[in-house]
């Protein structure tokens, strides 16, 4: 296990001296760690950025995924005939399948119905839930049990998502990995005295820990993030309804201009509402969370039709022009399939 380790160490090492010469913009190895996505305000693609984007669904395994033309789709298996489906960029120096030790310059996201049998990266390492950033999720996860890695400037390489309840087909152990590319990358081995000691020395087992220092280029990251947010589960007992037919927003429209305090309005159908509420959050332009809390149905909400809601909302103003304010359906059953997501891009 030293061995494989230390393996990986060095084909992560020698892929990102080989990727360091690409031209795109890369966020520097020492940042605040307050403002981990660089504060660039590009986060989200347009609708109208994302018009010939193409969807992929998996009957197998039950989701779909939006993506541009320069990524691609494989499914296949790992060794021990593991099944893997990934979503790589096609300007990757190497070839699925992917699924958690690969070259850092890799971009791809691993999907893993049923786990993989190693253990994950050996970096410094957050909870989901530990981690202050939101990921531009339509589904719910285990926050506890799902890991970031994180580069030393507080920035992520990886994620692997971990779930209350898998979604259909999936077993337990089934999870998803995010790889986004690292450039410029340096590495230093620690041992439990907090001493740098030699790479070929370095044995995570026994306790050193390993430090990895560089950068994910913006734009690169920005990618992987929107696809990620097209990521919707599907149930296999029902047919899917337009997001249109299960909540309709009045205020604020799409890109209006918002101060704080602002006014929701609007109105979902019953199901949208556990015990007369339902999840809202507001993001600025790097993701990081505003404020968070419920619209309140108005009147009898265990019907089938459209029941009014409101909310007020406070928040702080972002150093970002843009943001998103995000409706969630209430889902008690922490089952993917069932999570509905509704995003209004609007204005500070």
């Amino acid at each position: 296990m030293r061995f494989l380790r230390y393996v990986f160490i060095v084909i992560f090492l020698i892929s990102c001296r080989n990727g360091g010469e690409q031209q795109n913009k890369v966020e520097p190895e020492h940042v605040n760690n307050s403002d981990k996505h660089g504060n660039d305000d590009t986060l989200n693609y347009s609708e109208k950025e994302k018009a010939d984007w193409q969807n992929y669904t998996s009957q197998k395994w039950y989701f779909s995924i939006e993506f541009p033309g320069d990524f691609e789709m494989y499914e296949g298996n790992l060794p021990a005939k593991t099944p893997v489906v990934n979503l790589y960029d096609v300007e990757n120096d190497s070839q699925p399948p992917f699924a958690i030790h690969e070259p850092a310059v890799a971009s791809y996201i691993a999907f893993l119905p049923e786990g993989f049998g190693v253990d994950g990266p050996g970096s410094t390492r957050k909870s989901l839930a530990e981690w202050d950033v939101h990921l531009p999720l339509s589904f719910t996860v285990d926050s506890q049990e799902s890991t970031v890695y994180l580069l030393e400037n507080g920035n992520p390489w990886a994620v692997n998502l971990s779930f209350n309840s898998p979604p259909p087909n999936w077993n337990q152990y089934g999870s998803i990995f995010i790889h986004y590319p690292v450039q410029n990358l340096r590495a230093e081995c620690m041992n439990e005295a907090g001493e740098k000691i030699p790479m070929e020395k370095c044995d995570p087992l026994a306790g050193d820990k390993m430090k990895y220092f560089g950068g994910v280029p913006a734009e690169k990251r920005k990618t992987l993030n929107a696809i990620l947010s097209s990521l919707e589960f599907l149930d296999p007992d029902k047919d899917r309804r337009e997001i249109s037919d299960l909540i309709k927003v009045r205020k604020p429209a799409k890109n209006a201009e918002i101060d704080s305090p602002f006014s929701i309005e609007g109105e979902a159908r019953g199901q949208w509402f556990f015990e007369g509420q339902a999840p809202y959050e507001l993001v600025d332009g790097n993701n990081n969370t505003l404020a968070r809390g419920s619209v309140k149905a108005e009147g009898r909400w265990m019907t089938e039709d459209f029941v009014p809601f409101k909310a007020e909302v406070s928040f702080e103003a972002p150093n970002t022009k843009n943001g998103t304010l995000i409706f969630k359906r209430a889902n008690a059953s922490g089952k993917p399939e069932y999570d509905r997501v509704m995003r209004i891009p609007v204005k500070f």
